[in-house]
């Protein structure tokens, strides 16, 4: 009887659109259907369904932002869930909702609603949320559909996102149309986050023309500390300038302890023997190295670059020799403008590569390591994740020479980019740590700006 006043929609955003309302799935595939279930009469409902792992999160996530002059302090949230047989096999496994709270105070509030694993079929849960304070109101809600540690099939339907009465109902009839902010407006990406930076200094070559840096294209790249051993090989076969930001954790260490971190990371990257347009910067904070800030280092690697081109990559990857010179013949070759973000073909190793094995030295030896019998190498992430990289278009760059563009889209697609530095460009969105959809996320708002 209340579905009119629903905040949550039912419909499910195709990978291939950019949109604020409706069920947003990551990589995991999400089903979407009329069910019918036989209890004291046949009910039949929309539903949202997925195949749960007991080694990885299966989630579906939806973000209702709410109008300013709504101020709602409060909400009822509601859903039904059925299972196949379930065989719960890790500690902490779980299935239902989790809804994370934005309020006007900038706190942030969870709330969980959880089903066991021995359930009837289409038990219906409910839980309600509250402000404790009579100033404070509800910015947004992200409501995380999931199931974690556990096997076997779950379909949820009827998930209800109902808001309590407040002095805006009063004063008019509503709707959700009239509660939510369908285009919240750009949000914040840059984050509070403490660190220290200290910058190492890159001695100049005798003879290098300091000036010639800004035609030429920097790869920019962060690493922990622990993983710098990486670099040695990576970097070995880039011939250009390099913007390294190295990340030190000082959560639980002593100060002489970092002090000697500092040392051993200066020594390691005079053995790196970096091109002398480079720059490096060590950003140390009281974050611990889980909470590793990467899109913040990511934002510091670019900024403090001062070619005319960036190439953004990670720092386990080694581009191919010759990288450059191939790139801006391409330039020479045809016309771009500076909106254009050239897509780099990223490869991984089947197996781990021997310190002996060299690199593909040309685009016909990669195609005969791809193509052989026994393959040694792939297209990146094609068996974790197909969509990664998928418009990539892989099997028409084997065919081709030139240049080709790529006009679709996908809210999965995460390729390694090379960008004309511009400060039009959008930046990593800070609010990101760790491992996770922090770089489609900037692949999608440099999308958006065309």
């Amino acid at each position: 009887m209340n579905s009119h006043l629903n905040l949550l929609s039912s419909e499910v955003i195709p990978q291939n659109k950019v949109d604020s309302t409706g069920w947003w799935m990551d990589h995991t595939r999400w089903e979407t259907g009329i069910k019918c279930f036989n209890q004291k009469q046949t009910l039949c409902s929309k539903v949202l369904s997925t195949s749960c792992k007991p080694d990885r999160i299966r989630a579906i996530y939806q973000h209702v932002a709410i109008k300013k002059e709504v101020k709602l302090q409060g909400f009822n949230f509601s859903l039904q869930a059925a299972s196949d047989p379930f065989d719960s096999q890790v500690s902490g496994a779980t299935f239902g909702a989790y809804i994370l709270v934005k309020l006007s105070s900038g706190r942030y509030n969870t709330v969980r609603l959880e089903f066991s694993t021995d359930m009837p079929p289409m038990t219906l849960k409910s839980t309600d949320f509250q402000t404790t304070k009579d100033d404070e109101s509800i910015i947004s809600m992200t409501v995380m559909l999931l199931c974690f540690g556990v096997s076997g099939n779950i379909v949820f339907a009827n998930v209800m996102l109902l808001p309590k009465p407040s002095a805006f109902f009063q004063e008019r009839k509503v709707t959700s149309v009239d509660l939510i902010d369908s285009c919240p407006g750009s949000h914040q990406t840059s984050y509070k986050f403490r660190v220290k930076k200290d910058h190492i200094v890159i001695p100049k070559k005798q003879g290098h023309n300091t000036n010639s840096k800004q035609k030429d294209v920097t790869l920019v790249t962060q690493i922990s500390m622990d993983r710098m051993g990486v670099l040695q090989r990576s970097l070995s076969s880039w011939e250009g300038p390099v913007s390294l930001v190295i990340y030190i954790p000082w959560k639980g260490q002593k100060e002489n302890n970092i002090e000697w971190q500092r040392l051993y990371i200066q020594k390691k990257v005079n053995e790196l023997s970096l091109h002398p347009g480079s720059s490096v910067t060590v950003v140390s904070s009281l974050a611990s190295l889980e909470d590793y800030p990467i899109n913040t280092l990511r934002n510091i690697a670019i900024k403090q670059a001062q070619s005319k081109y960036l190439l953004l990559t990670d720092a386990d990857f080694q581009t191919s020799p010759g990288f450059k010179e191939r790139f801006f013949a391409v330039l020479k070759q045809y016309s771009f403008n500076q909106k254009t973000a050239f897509i780099v073909p990223a490869f991984e190793y089947l197996e781990q590569p021997q310190k002996q094995d060299g690199i593909p030295e040309s685009k016909y030896e990669l195609l005969q390591l791809l193509h052989r019998e026994d393959a040694f190498i792939q297209p990146f992430r094609i068996s974790e994740s197909s969509e990664s990289h998928r418009l990539t278009d892989y099997w028409k760059w084997y065919r081709t020479d030139k240049p080709y563009k790529v006009h679709t889209f996908s809210d999965k697609f995460e390729p390694y980019i090379v960008l004309e530095k511009n400060d039009k460009h959008p930046l990593y969105d800070e609010r990101f740590f760790g491992y996770g959809m922090n770089k489609v996320t900037h692949i999608t708002e440099l999308y958006l700006k065309g």
